[in-house]
């Protein structure tokens, strides 16, 4: 599957939701997700669609200032995980941050989803730090990392 990016329009915002709720324990509210698509200064909210058919396979949200930049969320639809989309999608944020001379990306993920923590490795991602009982509803650590372009 090839994606195109985009970014999000208030159409997409309640399809985006749909897939923040099963994504999260904590989800993102819709008004939460438009501070991001609505602000062209400092922040994005990015849709990954196939570009064959059009459907939203997952968005990021990322937040920018001078040279460094923070992976807010990313996310892929339940029917498209383990196709390699993640990856697509990290290609993509780093080709973003290039465009607007970033020279690092941050993110924090919960310490227990397995899959995020393996996919930001393998990416290049370093563990930086760990923000001990950050998340509730469970509960769990925040891995903080970092990634030099």
């Amino acid at each position: 599957m090839k994606l195109v990016f985009e970014r999000a329009k208030k159409e997409d915002l309640e399809e985006i939701h749909e897939i923040e709720i099963a994504s999260f324990p904590d989800p993102w509210s819709v008004d939460s997700l438009w501070t991001f698509a609505s602000d062209e200064q400092v922040r994005t909210l990015v849709c990954a669609r196939d570009e064959e058919t059009g459907e939203l396979v997952g968005y990021y949200a990322l937040q920018y200032v001078l040279d460094e930049a923070e992976i807010a969320i990313i996310a892929v639809k339940r029917k498209f995980r383990r196709q390699g989309l993640g990856r697509e999608i990290l290609d993509e944020i780093k080709c973003f941050c290039q465009g607007k001379e970033i020279i690092k990306i941050h993110l924090e993920v919960r310490s227990e989803n397995e899959a995020a923590v393996h996919l930001y490795r393998s990416f290049g991602f370093q563990e930086v730090g760990r923000r001990k009982n950050y998340y509730e509803a469970p509960k769990d650590d925040a891995l903080l990392f970092s990634f030099s372009i």
